[in-house]
C-alpha cells in the first residue's frame, strides 16, 4: 500500500510539473556577411524589454535558442562593424500545439552600412516570423517584410530630397 501512495504522490507530482511548464520552440540561425558565414556575432534575445537570452555565433556563423509559447520576441543580431538586424517573432497561437513542430532555421546577412541620424527605421524589424497553424510550423511573413523594404525606402527618398 506504501509503494502504491508513493507511486500515485509521484504521478500527480510529475502530471503537475507537466502542466505548469511553459511549451518551448527550437529556432537555428546562421549570420552571414559579405557573402561569408560570420563567427562572433551577438545574438540578444529580448521579451517585453527585457533581455532573455544572449549569445555569440559559434563557427560557421550558427546559432540557436528556444522561445516559449504565446509570447513576442525581438532578436537582434549585430556585431561591431555592422548595421543591427532586428527579427519579431511573434509566438502566438502555439500553446496548444499537440504535436511536434520542426526547429525553424534562417539565415541573417549582416551589411556594414554606416547609420545616420536620419535613419529613424534602423532598429524595426527586419522580418516577422510567426506560426501557421495550417501548415504546422512557423514562417518568415513576406507581407510584412516587403511593407517594411518599401517605408525604408520611402523614407530614403524622402531625406535625400531634404538635403
Amino acid at each position: 500500500m506504501k509503494l502504491l501512495s508513493a507511486l500515485l504522490a509521484l504521478f500527480i507530482t510529475i502530471s503537475i510539473s507537466g502542466f505548469s511548464q511553459d511549451k518551448t520552440f527550437a529556432f537555428k540561425a546562421q549570420v552571414h556577411f559579405d557573402g561569408n558565414t560570420l563567427k562572433g556575432a551577438t545574438i540578444e534575445v529580448y521579451q517585453g524589454g527585457d533581455l532573455v537570452y544572449e549569445t555569440i555565433s559559434k563557427g560557421g556563423g550558427r546559432f540557436q535558442f528556444d522561445l516559449q509559447a504565446e509570447k513576442q520576441y525581438m532578436v537582434e543580431v549585430s556585431t561591431e562593424n555592422t548595421r543591427l538586424k532586428t527579427i519579431w517573432v511573434n509566438m502566438k497561437g502555439t500553446q496548444d500545439i499537440d504535436f511536434r513542430v520542426p526547429v525553424f532555421a534562417f539565415h541573417v546577412h549582416l551589411e556594414e552600412e554606416e547609420i545616420t541620424p536620419y535613419d529613424e527605421l534602423s532598429e524595426i524589424p527586419v522580418t516577422l516570423i510567426k506560426f501557421q497553424p495550417k501548415k504546422g510550423e512557423f514562417y518568415m511573413d513576406k507581407t510584412y517584410t516587403n511593407a517594411v523594404k518599401a517605408k525604408k525606402k520611402s523614407i530614403k527618398e524622402s531625406m535625400l530630397q531634404l538635403r
